[in-house]
């Protein structure tokens, strides 16, 4: 169950909510005037939904992701090192090469 906390209980107790987050993984929501406005999870599950977000940005990536997960259901794997170096030498989205001609 997701746990609401509004803005003022996080700003008189934000180390604790922050040690909390770490310690369970669990994320919390935080509300203003009632409703929510933010959320506060831990750093690792926000550089996934990073690096997820930015999977997405590939027009294959869900030929990409039936992929990954037919070879993770077949037992094939690689380490998260070996993946980041095929990521490294693989060609960069058309998004990306337009931000850094900008």
């Amino acid at each position: 169950m997701d746990k609401l906390i509004p803005i003022s209980s996080l700003q008189s107790k934000a180390k604790k909510y922050v040690e909390q987050v770490h310690e369970t993984d669990e994320p919390l929501i935080i509300t203003q005037r009632g409703r929510a406005a933010a959320v506060l999870v831990n750093y690792e599950t926000y550089e996934g939904h990073v690096l997820t977000m930015d999977e997405m940005k590939y027009p294959d990536w869900k030929e990409r992701l039936a992929r990954a997960d037919k070879e993770h259901r077949e037992g094939k794997s690689i380490t998260l090192e070996a993946f980041l170096r095929k990521k490294a030498r693989r060609p960069r989205h058309a998004s990306s090469k337009a931000k850094k001609a900008a």
